[in-house]
Parts: C-alpha cells; sequence; structure tokens
C-alpha cells in the first residue's frame, strides 16, 4: 500500500460522505438512503489490505461523525472495523463483478448493525436495537446491496485506487 492510495482513497470516501449526506438526498426511497461510504470502504480494503480499509475507514467515520448527531467516533470505529475485516479479503478471493459486491454489502452492513448495537450500548444511546431491527434497516441492507455492483464498477475505474500487480500475481 502506498500513502498516495491511502490519502486517495480516504479522499474519496470522505467525498462520498459529504455528497452522501448533502446531495444525494433525492436517492432515497422511503428517506432511506443506501451506504456509499461503506462500499468504497469496502472496495478500498479489499482491493489494498486491511491498513489501507482502516484508514479509509477511519476517514470517512470522523467526517459522518461530524456531520451527524452521533458523538465522535461511533462511525469512525464501526468503518475502521469494517475496513479491518474487508482488508483481510485481499488477493484472498474471486471477486465477481455482480454477486461478490452484493454479498459483501449484505455482511458489511449487517457487520455496521451489530457494531452499532455494540457501541450504542457504550455510549448509552437509546433505540438502536429497535432501529437495526426494523423495515427502515431492511431498506438499507436490500438498497445498498443493489446499489453496490454498480459503484464498485465507477470504482475499479478509478486506476490509482486498484493495486499495482506484480508480475504472476492474481487478485
Amino acid at each position: 500500500m502506498s500513502r498516495g492510495v491511502a490519502l486517495l482513497a480516504i479522499a474519496v470516501a470522505a467525498g462520498v460522505a459529504v455528497l452522501q449526506s448533502t446531495v444525494l438526498q433525492f436517492a432515497s426511497i422511503a428517506g432511506i438512503q443506501p451506504d456509499l461510504v461503506l462500499i468504497v470502504t469496502v472496495y478500498a480494503a479489499n482491493k489494498n489490505g486491511t491498513m489501507t480499509g482502516q484508514l479509509v475507514g477511519l476517514g470517512a467515520g470522523v467526517v459522518l461523525d461530524v456531520m451527524g448527531l452521533s458523538p465522535l467516533g461511533f462511525y469512525a470505529l464501526i468503518y475502521a472495523v469494517i475496513g479491518a475485516v474487508y482488508g483481510t479479503t485481499k488477493g484472498k478471493m474471486f471477486v465477481d463483478p455482480i454477486l461478490m459486491p452484493v454479498l459483501f454489502a449484505l455482511v458489511a452492513v449487517l457487520i455496521k448493525g451489530i457494531l452499532g448495537i455494540g457501541l450504542a450500548g457504550l455510549y448509552g444511546i437509546d433505540g438502536v436495537v429497535g432501529r437495526v431491527l426494523s423495515t427502515p434497516f431492511l431498506i438499507e441492507l436490500g438498497y445498498t446491496a443493489l446499489v453496490s455492483p454498480v459503484l464498485l464498477g465507477l470504482l475499479s475505474l478509478v486506476r490509482p485506487l486498484r493495486p499495482e500487480r506484480r508480475r504472476g500475481e492474481r487478485l
């Protein structure tokens, strides 16, 4: 992982976080948006490894924390953990252009919900368990899964975000 790739991935994730919170409000279904920041974090982690995934998750999470009502560090920790988990998949699995992005997104949103419940308990935030076990959460889960192949396809066009291959190495 080069420093430039990590910084670019963090900038992309932070930019997506700002866009998702402001401009992309029109793309909501029943007031629910897909978690595009999560998809960017998963992509960066899967392509560039654990350290980049953690840094991208942390950077994007801090942006979400500052822009939202959550306590500082809430989303930063959740997204950093997800980045670390998906960073372990680097070079270990075949990434199908449709099926794997959907599966990655489904599992990532579920991890986000489970970690959110745990952190809400630590922070003393009420109502998170009901939010995770609700219809809006299921809409977010499905919507994020549907959008993930398209966004991952667009991210794969950004050459600097893709890792450099060494001769004979497979991704």
